[in-house]
């Protein structure tokens, strides 16, 4: 599991896996606004007994990128460990993966709290059936047939759960 930074087949690499991803890519909009709108039920997942993984996906500006190109850039990066906070309506969640242009503001371990609004896609991970990860699944879907299972393997899921539509 990514979050748990076991190897797999597409761990071979040093650096963590992440990917690029165009701001005008109307599939992973479309993960983000299902994402957004079950916000209630990832609260719900994490504040249930039991021994499942919560994480959330969050938006945070590159600095350094923004002001080279005089634009605002972002990374989105997964947090885990997440639980919600009846005081104060707020999430918590922890670090596990930087990727080096963020490390002067982040540090894997770090604690961060945040906002429902803050999150652009949460999961949750209960002995490998996946719930939410909704850029997850464009990810995976935009992989060859014969790369998923690699894929599934990285990120510990043995069944993506169908999501109900509002």
């Amino acid at each position: 599991m990514f979050w748990k930074r076991k190897k797999s087949q597409l761990e071979s690499q040093k650096e963590p896996l992440f990917s690029q991803v165009r701001s005008n890519d109307e599939e992973m909009q479309d993960a983000h606004r299902l994402a957004a709108e079950s916000i209630d039920g990832f609260r719900q997942h994490t504040q249930r007994p039991g021994n499942h993984i919560c994480a959330a996906k969050l938006r945070f500006r590159d600095p350094n990128l923004s002001e080279r190109l005089g634009e605002d850039r972002f990374v989105y990066l997964w947090l885990t460990s997440v639980s919600h906070e009846a005081e104060g309506n707020v999430f918590v969640g922890t670090f596990f993966e930087v990727p080096p242009e963020l490390l002067d503001w982040h540090q894997p371990g770090q604690r961060l709290q945040f906002e429902g609004d803050d999150i652009f896609d949460w999961f949750v991970n209960d002995d490998g059936y996946l719930f939410g990860g909704y850029t997850m699944r464009v990810t995976r879907s935009r992989l060859p047939e014969g790369e998923r299972l690699a894929y599934d393997t990285y990120t510990g899921v043995k069944q993506w759960v169908q999501m109900a539509r509002n």
